[in-house]
């Protein structure tokens, strides 16, 4: 039917319209009706093609950006698009089920008590659960950050994250279109009338809006500290050669030199960018268990003892750290400040470790005033595709296609940056972009011995492979939306991307714009609340990703049952 390919699209276009580029996020509030109308027509109407393909369009046009990062991410992206663009025909299929359902006579009396609102909430927000971890996990465009740039309605995100606001969002949809129903269509279901979704989406919403109110007054303190985050727009490459990250690091020196020199107050920290700080010389370590990689040994040459390879490591250790305490003394000689304290480096660094098994990590390193290495951060979330290839290591034609510096390790644990007079928690690249990472960062550090939570996150990232495209607006909206959840400010150094320092309410005190280089004076605020979220987690929205999951099992159980059946009725062998 035209309509439902109508409808189908109508949904993909208000949906994509609120979120950037054009970021009219009220539009989210209709953007669910069209898929609500679409779970109330006849079962035998031909609805999942056309949802699937207008689901598939939003998300390509949505991710278009990740294909610019290195020709092999063409099908990945691709991958992902037709990957994610299931979520709404689950939602639908789900939504179908419980109508269907509660059309029998033994289940009608409970069903009907209770408010559709509620189940089509839970459902979506049990969906977004689930994609938050399948598959590693990706939060970009959940349903709530589209009202990134509304701050009076995700103060909740404090409670349970962008869910939260996602759950708030849905119930309005349904109100929307049972209210249209009523007096617009002039068409009720007499077993299901609007007035108890109408009444849970309003109430919802002042609360939402009470609750922004007084969460929005609450008093932050003056730190007193000022982070220099760096923000350029150096390309990069995958395959890329050491002249090349010396270029790069010449050019984020002089970038830190200026940032100082023209600094109104003392910086107590410069951040680089993600693997900006590299320079052609990661980090290197050695194990216990030191043994030489096969790879270094040169048949042609006597083998490399374990002893030799760690004097070679020690000797990279001395020239990193001679290089940074060099860029510390010029930062002092170019201040305008009479102190002789440098400030500390906060950089994106690799970070290498030399064992009997090797590994290798994106990673950040914390040089302290002194010159001295105080501490390093490894990724624990690496990028599908990007970072990490599935079966790289099992499949030798796999590994022939990836290009250098794909194959990292994973970190396991979060770390903390105690500087002078400020904490900071730092990330990598897409770890705000999946929400439960800094989440599940801070829960852990607000339950070890020492119960102060870091004052901070900072980010490293480098989204210069997305070419100045919405990719890179969605990144901060997450950021933002994480700010919230953590109640903690964002300090965003960025190369290409979102250098922006986010308050704990989530608004962007400073951005640099898009495609431009220059620095920001980050002076963020103490913000004293531990949120719900973070002392829970998001457990609440993992009871609604469970009950979702279930749904999908029973009808994908009787899907079978139903083939079955009609493979026997028609005489075949039944197939699994």
């Amino acid at each position: 039917m035209r309509w439902l390919l109508a409808a189908s699209f109508a949904f993909a276009v208000v949906l994509w319209m609120s979120g950037p580029p054009i970021a009219m996020g009220p539009l989210v509030f209709v953007a669910l009706v069209p898929l609500l109308a679409i779970a109330e027509v006849d079962p035998q109407s031909p609805w999942k093609r056309s949802l699937y393909l207008a689901s598939l369009v939003y998300w390509l046009v949505s991710l278009q950006g990740l294909r610019h990062a290195h020709p092999l991410m063409f099908l990945p992206w691709l991958a992902l698009s037709a990957y994610l663009a299931i979520y709404p025909v689950l939602f639908v299929a789900l939504l179908r089920r419980w109508r269907t359902t509660g059309q029998n006579q033994t289940s009608r009396t409970w069903r009907n008590r209770v408010p559709f609102c509620l189940v089509a909430a839970v459902i979506w927000v049990g969906l977004e659960w689930i994609r938050n971890y399948l598959f590693t996990g990706i939060s970009v465009l959940m349903l709530g950050h589209a009202l990134a740039d509304m701050p009076i309605l995700i103060q909740i995100a404090d409670l349970g994250g962008t869910y939260a606001v996602s759950f708030v969002i849905v119930c309005i949809n349904v109100a929307m279109l049972e209210a249209m129903n009523r007096w617009v269509v002039r068409r009720c279901p007499p077993s299901d009338t609007p007035w108890s979704s109408l009444a849970i989406a309003s109430g919802l919403l002042i609360a939402t809006i009470a609750y922004g109110a007084v969460a929005l007054q609450v008093a932050t303190e003056p730190i007193g500290k000022t982070i220099a985050l760096l923000g350029g727009n150096q390309l990069t490459v995958y395959e890329q050669n050491i002249e090349r990250e010396r270029e790069i690091f010449a050019v984020y020196a002089e970038m830190a030199l200026e940032a100082v020199a023209n600094s109104k107050s003392e910086v107590t920290a410069v951040v680089w960018p993600e693997s900006m700080f590299s320079g052609g010389m990661p980090w290197m370590t050695t194990g216990p268990d030191l043994a030489v990689p096969d790879f270094m040994q040169d048949p042609s040459l006597p083998p490399l003892a374990p002893e030799q390879l760690r004097f070679a490591v020690e000797n990279n250790q001395a020239g990193f750290l001679d290089r940074a305490t060099n860029l510390q003394l010029a930062m002092v000689a170019s201040s305008n400040f009479p102190s002789d304290v440098p400030p500390a480096i906060i950089g994106g660094c690799g970070l290498v470790q030399y064992a009997k098994h090797p590994s290798q990590y994106s990673g950040v390193v914390w040089v302290d005033p002194a010159g001295k290495l105080a501490g390093t951060y490894s990724k624990n979330h690496l990028v599908l595709f990007g970072e990490t290839i599935p079966l790289v290591h099992s499949l030798p034609w796999i590994r022939d296609l990836v290009p250098p510096g794909l194959g990292l390790d994973r970190g396991t644990q979060p770390e903390r940056f105690d500087l002078d007079g400020i904490s900071l928690m730092p990330n990598l690249c897409i770890e705000t972009a999946v929400e439960r990472i800094p989440i599940n960062h801070l829960h852990e550090l607000n339950s070890r011995a020492t119960p102060k939570l870091p004052d901070a996150l900072v980010t490293l990232t480098n989204d210069i492979w997305f070419r100045d495209s919405a990719v890179v607006d969605h990144h901060l909206r997450c950021a933002q939306l994480v700010a919230v959840g953590c109640r903690r400010p964002v300090l965003s150094a960025a190369n290409g991307g979102p250098t922006a320092w986010i308050d704990s309410a989530g608004r962007v005190v400073q951005r640099l714009p898009q495609g431009q280089s220059g620095v920001i004076e980050a002076q963020p605020q103490r913000d004293r609340r531990v949120s719900l979220y973070v002392q829970i987690g998001a457990w609440p929205a993992g009871l609604m990703g469970v009950a979702t999951a279930c749904g999908l099992a029973v009808i994908a159980l009787e899907f079978v049952t139903r083939r079955r059946t009609r493979q026997t009725l028609r005489g075949e062998p039944a197939t699994n």
